[in-house]
């Protein structure tokens, strides 16, 4: 395997890490949320949902690359297609 074919494999692997961990985060932080009305929770549940949509955009980018679509085409299923 070249070094950008393991660059791109662990870079991907990481992001897919990214994603299970913000999800996470997010519902632990939606949870004191609504349980607590705590502004601080709220404000994390969305920082941790802006994460998820970039990291999923890269991922749906790498999708885009082994289809061999063009960088600038929309990743299909962009939000909620991909397992992670």
């Amino acid at each position: 395997m070249t070094y950008e074919q393991e660059f791109l494999k662990d870079f991907e692997e990481w992001l897919s890490t990214q994603v299970m961990v913000n999800e996470m985060a997010m519902g632990e932080a939606q949870k004191v949320a609504d349980e607590d009305d705590d502004a601080r929770a709220v404000d994390a549940v969305i920082r941790y949902e802006s994460r998820l949509d970039a990291y999923k955009y890269l991922l749906g980018k790498f999708d885009n690359y082994k289809a061999q679509k063009g960088f600038h085409d929309l990743p299909e299923g962009l939000f909620g297609q991909r397992e992670y």
